[in-house]
């Protein structure tokens, strides 16, 4: 992740007049400054009792239900007749007979043995690729890159599992379809291959006798959305490049040569062929404080409610995944924020859109949703700003990313503002900026500003408890984030 202070001069620069009229009321600050009621709400979001909300789950709708309530208590409005907006998702398995990877390099050729050398990953789609060329296209932290060679050919993608989100990989797949590829490869890099005793794509039942609720998710009517897609092993690099040194050698010269480049010699096919096996609904929950002059525009504050449910894991005795850094504590900076503006007597100009997202564990599914069927005209929505994962870490730290530069410099703005301001850190565009529900808006064009204070030793593990969370520093990113809301929703322009 790169990181560096985030310093940004506001000399010269217009932005919306004097600020003037626009400060959050104290009597909301103190509201919001709230560490007991912030403690209370994430230890219900992440108790035992809620089996780590995965999605979908009987505690992800009861947590869905537990927001619903709470927004209705305060008088935050549904849109439409219910707080909860549904949207529909297939679980999908591979057939195994319709499986295979096929590699010709010059006179030799090479078939992989399914699942040890090649697994179809979680984001692929159905298909067949027969005699494509291979061209290396880089890493999945780069945007690729249009090029003619692309057109017809197979991808091969080049990462470290342990920063990639399913959605950030799915998206560069997306990409890589609209410009012009037909399949992707994607291997991990040398050094952990010579590590790798198994594939790292995605356990599917029918290849690894998982039970069939370990079916990934994916969005209905999706086959057309994406490519075949596989994960690929030692074997195969080396049935690509001839050696596993001959593919870091190759790595090395692409380092100072550009991208995309054609594997000489080489030709692969690719299968994969998809069943439904069941249909699936859940909830994003949306909560609406209209404005009172501009209604139709509004500034969205999101943060997800879901996480990964429940796991036996070697060498880990509790199995359930509470979740309470990631999300119970964006989803309760949510609700702090918006029970002190829905009780507050000042109300905003522009309207507010509270949302708790489902499926951003499984690949933004619920953003996603959102974005394609907005409950409110996607037009009228002038920034997005989503909390995920801000109890943890050094009391005066806090990373941000934004797409819009005006939200930068107003953030930096309310930061100096703030009794104990943060020091501030830039996620760039790094993996973590494209791994959360923001990134399905900022891929519409819409502002967004992303808070978030850090990974830690308990992400995405059971011990990721509420008791280590630091209900201060959660109350007072949820104070930035909110003198940022009021700002952008009682100016006169964005």
């Amino acid at each position: 992740m790169r990181w560096r202070m985030l310093c940004i001069g506001l000399a010269g620069v217009a932005l919306y007049g004097c600020a003037s009229g626009v400060e959050l009321p104290r009597s909301v600050e103190r509201e919001i400054l709230q560490p007991d009621s912030a403690r209370r709400f994430v230890e219900f979001l992440a108790s035992d009792e809620l089996q780590g909300r995965n999605t979908p789950s009987p505690g992800l709708l009861r947590a869905a239900e537990y927001i619903a309530h709470a927004f209705q208590r305060w008088g935050i409005q549904p849109l439409g007749e219910s707080y909860l907006h549904w949207y529909e998702l297939v679980r999908v398995d591979v057939r195994p007979e319709s499986l295979w990877v096929r590699i010709r390099r010059g006179t030799q050729q090479w078939e992989a043995q399914l699942p040890r050398d090649a697994t179809p990953l979680g984001q692929t789609r159905a298909g067949q690729v027969v005699d494509a060329p291979v061209v290396f296209v880089g890493s999945l932290a780069a945007e690729p890159r249009a090029d003619e060679r692309l057109r017809g050919a197979v991808a091969l993608l080049v990462g470290d599992t342990g920063g990639v989100s399913r959605s950030s990989l799915g998206q560069r797949i997306k990409q890589l379809r609209r410009l012009g590829a037909v399949g992707v490869l994607f291997v991990q890099s040398p050094e952990r291959l010579e590590r790798q005793t198994r594939v790292l794509g995605y356990p599917w039942p029918a290849l690894s006798r998982l039970p069939g609720g370990s079916l990934p998710l994916q969005p209905r009517r999706a086959d057309t959305a994406g490519l075949p897609a596989y994960a690929i092993g030692r074997a195969a690099v080396e049935a690509l490049f001839g050696s596993l040194d001959a593919f870091r050698e190759w790595l090395r010269a692409q380092d100072t040569a550009p991208t995309p480049a054609l594997l000489p010699e080489v030709r692969v096919d690719l299968s994969v062929a998809l069943v439904e096996r069941e249909r699936v609904r859940v909830p994003n929950v949306v909560g609406w404080l209209p404005g009172q002059r501009a209604r139709e525009e509004y500034i969205l504050l999101g943060a997800h409610y879901d996480h990964v449910g429940t796991y036996s894991s070697p060498g880990e005795q509790d199995s359930i995944y509470n979740g309470a850094d990631d999300n119970a504590s964006g989803t309760t900076g949510m609700l702090l924020i918006a029970r002190a503006l829905a009780l507050g007597r000042v109300k905003p100009l522009r309207s507010i859109l509270f949302v708790a997202f489902s499926g951003e564990e499984k690949g933004l599914l619920g953003s996603q949703a959102f974005v394609e069927a907005p409950p409110l005209p996607l037009s009228g929505c002038r920034a997005m700003l989503n909390l995920d994962m801000i109890g943890r870490n050094h009391p005066d730290s806090l990373l941000l990313g934004w797409r819009g530069e005006h939200l930068a410099q107003l953030l930096q703005e309310e930061n100096r503002r703030l009794r104990r301001p943060f020091l501030l850190g830039e996620l760039g565009q790094s993996e973590l900026f494209l791994a959360s529900d923001h990134a399905s808006f900022a891929r519409r064009g819409i502002p967004v500003v992303f808070f978030f204070t850090g990974l830690h030793e308990d992400y995405h593990r059971p011990s990721d408890h509420a008791e280590r969370l630091d209900y201060d520093k959660l109350t007072r990113v949820a104070l930035l984030a909110a003198r940022l809301l009021w700002r952008l929703a009682q100016v006169s322009a964005l």
